[in-house]
């Protein structure tokens, strides 16, 4: 089942080029076409600027494309009326990042709970949910303990706690990996898989890290703002 459909979707900024004293277009990607199904894991690989991080925000709701259209089961986002992007991005959308995103000040359990508490949800049933989910990914025992006191994989755990808890459709990664050591990334990987086959979830990932791809089940390699190809790693899992 096609969860995304993604029509000649572009994006370009304009920026004052001071020593012209003149605007200038960059683009940063270009018609770009491709579907998404349901519990796929998708990874977007690619050099730096090549329009990666830019197309997951545009999935994500947050970034408005300059032409094209981006089709999520069978509502157009960005065409949709700006409460029903506002429900997309806090229901349908759990985000991941590179820096975890996690404020310091909060316990693993509150950072873990802003999303429920933004959505309304009453505590009693969010810290339930919320015990549920640390136990699932182990860090459980951390849940009173203050981030900074946390791992660099434990932090991402308690991150993908977060990015869970309003038990969304999709998973959109930035770099997951980026900032962790090889065991750790290890580990980050396998927790993304889980999800995808435990929870039914759909993943699309950014890396510059190839290695990663092998637990993919489709990688998109951009170049030069554009798609340069789509391919199913030789060595991927089949996990279904």
């Amino acid at each position: 089942m096609e969860l995304y459909t993604i029509n000649e979707l572009s994006k370009s900024y304009v920026r004052w080029n001071i020593r012209s004293r003149k605007k200038s277009e960059i683009c940063v990607l270009k018609k770009l076409n491709l579907t998404i199904n349901n519990n796929e894991f998708i990874c977007i690989i690619g050099k730096s600027g090549v329009g990666k991080t830019t197309l997951l925000k545009m999935l994500g709701g947050i970034e408005k494309p300059s032409a094209g259209s981006i089709l999520y089961t069978d509502m157009e986002l960005y065409k949709c009326p700006e409460t029903k992007m506002e429900e997309y991005r806090r229901k349908e959308i759990g985000f991941i990042f590179q820096d975890y995103k996690l404020l310091d000040e909060l316990t693993v359990q509150e950072n873990i709970l802003i999303p429920q508490i933004l959505d309304g949800v009453k505590r009693e049933a969010a810290e339930s949910k919320m015990d549920k989910i640390t136990e699932l990914f182990g860090i459980n025992d951390k849940k009173n303990f203050y981030t900074y006191e946390l791992s660099g994989g434990e932090k991402q755990r308690a991150a993908i706690c977060r990015a869970l808890i309003n038990n969304p459709k999709v998973i959109l990664a930035d770099e997951p990996t980026g900032n962790l050591d090889s065991v750790n990334t290890e580990l980050i990987l396998k927790v993304l898989l889980q999800i995808k086959v435990e929870l039914k979830k759909t993943i699309i990932m950014v890396t510059h890290d190839e290695e990663i791809c092998k637990y993919a089940d489709r990688v998109i390699k951009m170049e030069n703002d554009q798609i340069k190809e789509i391919f199913c790693p030789d060595f991927s899992t089949n996990y279904d």
